[in-house]
């Protein structure tokens, strides 16, 4: 019975010795964790924005989700730029992707995080839009181009990684529609209600067309999709808002996806709308964004 007590002692010693040990190197190591994480940063932000003199983050809500973007500054503390991060859903899980975007809206640079960041696609294929060869496509371009070339954008997708391609492509495009009223000053953003509709509308990339929203009855429940239209009466985009759609994770919530979304991109006939192809998996979902879009083509 002596034995075993010892034992217990001797084994609660060792349990608090080595969360003694654990603690003090994790008082040790963070401070210098925070620190390389800090200096990792700054330097992805000036190779984002090289003429930046500074960078002040502004956490912002946007559609319910919560994100941190940098504003930057030149030495005559005019802003020039925002730095934003989009996370898209590739082959193999989420692309984390870091946009520089100038004051003109065109894209200055992006930076992918690596696979020892968390990346996950496949080595030699969907990894390859680390590469400056896809990466370099971006700079210069504005909302419009991002699409890749076979949907009639300019940025070419990597060979038998069409996913991550568009992935990324489309992460960047979606980034531009929700931070770009960030470009301007909060004074700016603040302005009486004809600005702000028509900074929304600069936003969404669109033309002074039409927009229409329609409901959907979908899997799950019934959720909203929005259409809007250019002049000519082409669609010139699909949004389906977050809030109140509940399809199936991984399943119907990829109709939500740009991926699927911009299929609906200048078509202006039902007939072709109908031909759309359908999310694999999540058939009745696919087929009641698409009876939504050929009402909202045609009442």
């Amino acid at each position: 019975m002596r034995l075993e007590f010892r034992m217990i002692l001797v084994l609660m010693g060792v349990a608090l010795g080595s969360a003694a040990l654990l603690g003090l190197v994790f008082s040790v190591t963070s401070p210098v964790i925070a620190a390389q994480k800090e200096q990792a940063r700054q330097k992805a932000l000036d190779l984002l924005l090289p003429e930046a003199e500074r960078f002040e983050p502004d956490t912002v809500i946007v559609d319910g989700d919560t994100g941190v973007i940098y504003h930057a500054y030149d030495e005559k503390d005019t802003k020039i730029g925002i730095v934003f991060t989009v996370a898209p859903k590739g082959y193999a899980g989420p692309v984390e992707t870091m946009v520089g975007l100038r004051a003109d809206s065109t894209v200055s640079a992006i930076r992918i995080a690596s696979a020892a960041e968390g990346m996950a696609e496949t080595p030699g294929l969907g990894a390859r839009v680390l590469e400056d060869t896809f990466r370099n496509q971006f700079k210069g371009l504005k909302h419009d181009d991002f699409y890749l070339i076979k949907e009639g954008g300019k940025i070419e997708a990597i060979t038998a990684a069409t996913i991550s391609s568009n992935a990324v492509t489309s992460g960047v495009r979606n980034g531009i529609e929700r931070y770009l009223p960030y470009l301007c000053d909060s004074e700016a953003r603040a302005e009486p209600e004809e600005s702000s509709e028509a900074l929304e509308e600069i936003s969404q990339g669109i033309s002074k067309g039409v927009k229409r929203e329609v409901e959907a009855k979908g899997y799950i429940e019934e959720f909203k999709v929005i259409v809007w239209f250019d002049p000519e009466g082409r669609i010139e985009k699909v949004e389906i808002p977050r809030e109140g759609f509940n399809e199936t994770e991984g399943f119907g919530s990829r109709c939500r996806e740009a991926e699927f979304l911009s299929r609906f991109r200048e078509l202006a006939d039902p007939e072709d709308v109908k031909r759309v192809d359908a999310v694999s998996g999540a058939t009745e979902t696919s087929e009641a964004v698409k009876d939504a879009v050929v009402r909202a083509l045609t009442e």
